[in-house]
């Protein structure tokens, strides 16, 4: 149960830091993926049942905050952790470099991704500027390590890649 409890934990903590990223950085144009750093996170911490859930109900959560076609976020966060877990035994997940490359590449991805939704749906790719593409992906790149940094302080965890698949939450 407590370790429910710390996942939620991480959930409201993600939500605000979202928020304030959004309220920050989003008078300049730049969107990070903020909520997107911290699933990626929480699906290496946790098996890939528990990645998904926590990824699912993270664009759920956006998707009923935001603007854009309900059930996108969803959709697309699902999609890019089935894309992390074919690529997760095969990179060093906590190192810095990997972390940053990974998650510019899988936040770029997410972004086309829905562009690819709003053609199929609407009619029309709907996208953000280059600029935003660019620096709002590399600084959700450089984002991540800090926020594995601090949740694996507060979780005391440590590595899953050295731990037995029972052990890990879900």
């Amino acid at each position: 149960m407590m370790k429910f409890l710390n996942v939620f934990l991480i959930f409201i903590i993600a939500t605000i830091a979202h928020w304030i990223a959004i309220e920050i950085f989003g008078q300049y144009g730049i969107i990070l993926g903020v909520m997107l750093a911290f699933t990626l996170v929480m699906a290496f911490k946790l098996n890939e049942i528990g990645g998904y859930i926590f990824g699912f109900f993270s664009g759920l959560f956006l998707d009923f905050f935001g603007n854009n076609l309900f059930g996108a976020n969803a959709l697309a966060f699902t999609w890019i952790l089935f894309i992390f877990y074919i690529i997760d035994d095969k990179i060093d997940f906590k190192e810095f470099l990997p972390q940053v490359i990974i998650t510019t590449v899988l936040n770029m991805l997410l972004l086309v991704f829905y562009g690819i939704i709003s053609k199929f749906f609407i009619g029309e790719f709907i996208c953000q500027s280059l600029f935003s593409f660019i620096i709002g992906s590399l600084l959700t790149g450089l984002l991540l390590p800090l926020i594995y940094f601090v949740i694996n302080k507060y979780l005391s965890w440590g590595s899953l890649k050295d731990t037995n698949e029972a052990e890990r939450f879900f």
